[in-house]
């Protein structure tokens, strides 16, 4: 029973993927990758879809390259806006710490500064750079694509193409 074997991950982490068919345009840009003599490679059979005859070694693509460079871009993105708001972010953390220096002054001479201090932490804490859930989905997609590839690392070595990320071919 497939469904009784302890999977190394936990569920929200398993590999997921899609097979479909290779349009002609897309096989022969795989292959290209692969050989000069596409034509080598090629089986005529009775079927719509070209067949790979011969078993290769190889892999195309990189394992979440472009869910990687998506992550990338977007993080880029919002750290570029998150560092045009970092003024009135350093002001507002200046503020909150005179706050509860102040509130602390009150409350015991000595109490302040601690007060102040734990109040510009805080502060601090709630205005850092955070990436948007959707960024780090993409960066987590990209983890699982390349935990994907290791998994499939034992077939490459038995001889099959391992085809990651095509969308950049």
């Amino acid at each position: 029973m497939a469904g009784s074997r302890p999977w190394p991950f936990e569920d929200d982490d398993r590999p997921s993927g899609s097979v479909r068919p290779l349009s002609q345009s897309e096989l022969q840009a795989i292959l290209a990758h692969l050989t000069s003599d596409p034509d080598e490679l090629l089986a005529g059979t009775d079927a719509e879809q070209p067949v790979v005859a011969v078993r290769v070694r190889a892999s195309v693509g990189q394992p979440g390259g472009s869910a990687q460079a998506t992550w990338r871009r977007l993080r880029a993105a919002e750290w570029t806006a998150w560092t045009r708001t970092l003024p009135w972010r350093v002001a507002a953390t200046l503020g909150v710490a005179a706050g509860g220096g102040i509130l602390g002054s009150l409350l015991a001479p000595r109490l302040g500064l601690v007060l102040g201090g734990l109040a510009a932490g805080a502060a601090r804490w709630g205005l850092r750079f955070q990436p948007s859930p959707d960024a780090v989905a993409w960066q987590r997609g990209a983890a699982g694509e390349r935990r994907t590839a290791r998994l499939l690392d034992p077939l490459e070595r038995q001889g099959w193409a391992v085809l990651h990320d095509l969308s950049g071919l």
